[in-house]
């Protein structure tokens, strides 16, 4: 009880040190706020057509299997209805050519003994090689694809039933096969046929095209901006003998960390979620009231890891400026693999396990599938894990500087 009487008093005295700041502190958010916009205003010019094009990918088969072909070509026939995209059956080294010449935007490779493994209920992946010079595009690519892959287990889990109870009834082993080999395709088939994969082309494809995109994606750097920017002016009026002093009174590591931690998260959630409002104001976005919720609990939760993260990041360093140096780095790690930047599919696959443990990414990605994507649902094992490591490594930082400084 007397620590948590210790924080609300730092708490109040952060606030104090920010209003005596009032000039200088609405350039906190102001500025960031004016050159991420004009980034972004110069990014959409850039990367948004005047006019919508085709957006062309290739299909290489390296499986030889008939099942495969028939894939691969009800795939391609499936490009028909679909409006702006373009999907063309080609061999690996055409698709390599087209892609030097930026005349395709990324190939789907289906890899050798692609259906054998799938039958056998294997792990089997599809390749998405994508263009560097068209990552907007490619991204889109990236969406249908993991369409495609989630259908592709659903009828991968239904054919593994087929064959057991098969089995079961002791159906041959020339009859079960053929019994697999249709249902699998009339299963792919009919998917294919279906609106699911055409509506998820038309959600990604307005992910690339229209502003909201790079407004979701802006939106997530200003408020880690924000934490680092408030984290900094907290930080900077504190001198040795002012240390000394709340030493004294009791304001042990934990208490400052505490404290400096709940003001940044309190005032960078307040001004993010205002202007998330704001934003979605002004576009006119049907976006239901319990999205707004969990899109403020995802930025509530990253903005309090964030900021947790920059205090224990800080402690490790004693100099100011080198300390103010590393936490800008930490912040430029976090905003990189949040892929908002570049996204996920250009960086090495051996890379694909920092993103999926990282909170930044699984932040951005429930961000933009409530926005972008109309979802109803968000996924926060990852960002409440982190968050608990975090306060551990948070609380065994703080007794050993109090220990080292005694």
């Amino acid at each position: 009880m007397r620590k948590m009487r210790h924080v609300f008093v730092f708490i109040a005295n952060d606030i104090s040190r920010l209003r005596r700041k009032w000039l200088t502190l609405p350039l906190i958010f102001i500025s960031p706020l004016i050159f991420i916009g004009l980034l972004l205003w110069i990014m959409s010019s850039v990367f948004m057509p005047d006019e919508p094009e085709d957006i062309e990918i290739g299909l290489v088969n390296l499986d030889d299997s008939e099942p495969a072909s028939m894939i691969v070509s009800a795939l391609a026939d499936s490009a028909e209805v679909a409006e702006g995209l373009e999907i063309n059956e080609m061999t690996q080294a055409e698709a390599e050519e087209m892609i030097g010449d930026n005349t395709l935007v990324s190939y789907i490779l289906f890899p050798e003994k692609f259906t054998d493994k799938m039958m056998r209920g294997e792990s089997s992946q599809l390749e998405v090689v994508g263009n560097p010079d068209m990552q907007l595009e490619s991204y889109v690519i990236s969406g249908v694809i993991d369409t495609v892959v989630r259908h592709i287990r659903n009828s991968q889990a239904n054919i593994l039933t087929i064959n057991h109870y098969a089995e079961t009834l002791g159906m041959s082993d020339e009859e079960r096969e053929a019994l697999i080999f249709q249902e699998f395709v009339n299963q792919f088939i009919q998917v294919l046929s279906s609106d699911t994969l055409m509506d998820e082309h038309e959600i990604s494809q307005n992910i690339s095209a229209g502003a909201m995109y790079f407004i979701v994606n802006g939106l997530f750097i200003l408020m880690t901006v924000w934490v680092y920017m408030l984290h900094i002016a907290l930080m900077r009026d504190t001198d040795h003998q002012l240390k000394e002093r709340i030493k004294l009174a009791g304001g042990t590591y934990f208490v400052q960390g505490a404290a400096r931690s709940i003001t940044t998260s309190v005032i960078v959630s307040l001004f993010s979620i205002l202007l998330m409002l704001v934003i979605l104001k002004l576009s006119a976005a049907d976006l239901p009231v319990e999205n707004i919720g969990r899109l403020a609990v995802l930025m509530i939760l990253h903005i309090i890891i964030t900021s947790i993260l920059l205090i224990i990041s800080g402690w490790l360093i004693r100099s100011f400026k080198i300390s103010m140096t590393v936490q800008l780095f930490v912040i430029l790690l976090v905003i990189l693999f949040a892929g908002s930047i570049i996204p996920r599919i250009y960086f090495p696959v051996y890379l694909d396990p920092v993103f999926d443990y990282m909170y930044s990414y699984q932040t951005l990605f429930w961000m933009e599938e409530l926005l972008l994507n109309g979802r109803f649902i968000i996924e926060t094992e990852v960002l409440l894990i982190t968050l608990a490591v975090l306060f551990v490594v948070f609380l065994a930082a703080a007794l050993y500087k109090e220990r080292r400084f005694l």
